[in-house]
């Protein structure tokens, strides 16, 4: 894994130069697995995958430099190139520069409002007024390449992303914000045979525009005696010209254990103005459901669930019950109608068998469906892990992770996951 280690010294020997900190977690993992022949059934290979993620911060006053990287490379088996990397993040981060704007350029994943994605390009927001409770945010650039590298940008003027966001602070333990995004993404053109008005066949190049999503959007968020919170969004498509969200969530203490949540939600399938999909029939559909949760004072947190998704002819069903703790939980979940019918299980268990130097954790889970009410075969799947993690000192940590997985596809699929960590922060 030559690639990964280059790449480790390039961002460290740069950190120790221009930084008053650096936050380094690396993790390194390594992936086992059996992969048969899908023509000749009988030849099985195995193949042994490296990974390393790295998430490194590299701080000054008011800059600093941010990226979350990840470097894979086939140690037994290549497949394809055998060695990929993405970059996730790889932005300049400026903070209250001038007590009132706050910049990032660079790769980066938006989450302003209707505005997400990832970019390649600025992020900008200022903060007026005596208490900051104005902030405008605008943020543009090209669209990142779908496999995260540096190559294969399109041209700019048809492949790019900008927006923007105002929010509102002003009144307390209550935010609004409207927000605004414009994509364009010119999908590659192609032949196709088509018949003209002669009803003779021909070939002709099918050029789509680069419009894709316009869309605005309003969020409101509101926390009532500090324990009471309130939400609504409502979303709109301008290219489309139809309203495709709606949102409105309200979670209430009842007493210092019992909690209750009530959502409903509206939603029109957001299909790109500029892609084949519009031309296939698409529905909106409702969504209604209510919860509560109590917690007992050995900290272990009963809940339960109950949604119904609304059609025009028909519905959707699903509940759920279970108990959940940092130690274990267990919880059940059942759909009906539209969906499919299903029943499923999942249980999970963490104990330390070395205080603070060795844990174990487990799951297992078992699900039985059937597509329609009128499907008289039922598909079982169960699947179930086991793993170890060994932590000699609060940066080090090495995980071992045994899974396993049966179902009508696969009689046993077995994988081995090892995994190492190392967190590093240092200030210069």
């Amino acid at each position: 894994m030559k690639h990964i280690y280059v790449f480790i010294f390039i961002f460290l020997s740069a950190a120790e130069v221009y930084s008053q900190s650096v936050n380094l977690r690396l993790s390194t993992q390594f992936y086992s697995w059996e992969r048969a022949d899908s023509i000749n059934g009988s030849e099985k290979t195995a193949h042994l995958k490296g990974y390393q993620n790295m998430l490194l911060e590299v701080s000054g006053s008011k800059w600093s430099f941010n990226t979350l990287a990840q470097i894979d490379e086939d140690l037994v088996n290549k497949i394809g190139r055998g060695f990929d990397y993405r970059f996730y993040n790889f932005y300049l981060k400026g903070t209250n520069l001038f007590d009132v704007m706050d910049l990032k350029l660079g790769r980066q994943y938006l989450y302003s409002g209707v505005g997400r994605g990832a970019i390649d390009g600025i992020y900008l927001k200022v903060k007026a007024g005596k208490k900051r409770e104005y902030q405008f945010t605008a943020f543009g650039g090209a669209l990142t390449p779908l496999d995260y590298t540096f190559s294969d940008y399109k041209s700019l003027d048809e492949n790019f992303l900008a927006g923007g966001m105002f929010q509102y602070f002003g009144v307390r333990d209550f935010n609004a914000s409207l927000s605004y995004m414009n994509k364009h993404k010119k999908p590659e053109s192609y032949t196709a045979v088509r018949i003209d008005s002669a009803f003779m066949t021909q070939e002709i190049l099918i050029d789509t525009d680069s419009p894709a999503d316009q869309l605005i959007g309003i969020d409101l968020n509101y926390l009532y005696n500090k324990k009471h919170n309130f939400f609504a969004k409502a979303y709109y498509d301008i290219n489309n010209k139809v309203f495709y969200k709606g949102e409105i969530n309200a979670s209430v203490v009842l007493t210092k254990e019992l909690r209750f949540s009530a959502m409903y939600e509206y939603r029109e399938p957001q299909i790109s103005y500029n892609t084949i999909f519009r031309t296939f029939n698409f529905k909106q559909n409702q969504e209604i459901g209510a919860g509560i949760d109590y917690t007992f004072k050995n900290g272990v947190n009963a809940f339960g669930r109950i949604a119904n998704v609304i059609y025009d002819d028909d519905n959707s069903l699903k509940f759920q019950l279970g108990f959940s703790h940092p130690s274990f939980g267990l919880s059940y979940t059942k759909y009906t109608g539209y969906a499919g019918f299903s029943d499923g299980a999942y249980g999970y268990y963490y104990r330390q068998l070395v205080k603070e130097r060795l844990s174990m954790n487990a799951g297992i889970g078992f699900s039985s469906y059937r597509v329609s009410e009128y499907a008289t075969d039922k598909t079982d799947v169960l699947s179930g892990l086991l793993g170890l993690t060994f932590r000699p000192n609060p940066q080090f940590s090495i995980d071992v992770q045994g899974q396993i997985n049966t179902n009508r596809i696969y009689k046993y699929d077995t994988r081995v996951l090892v995994g190492i960590n190392y967190w590093l922060f240092k200030k210069f």
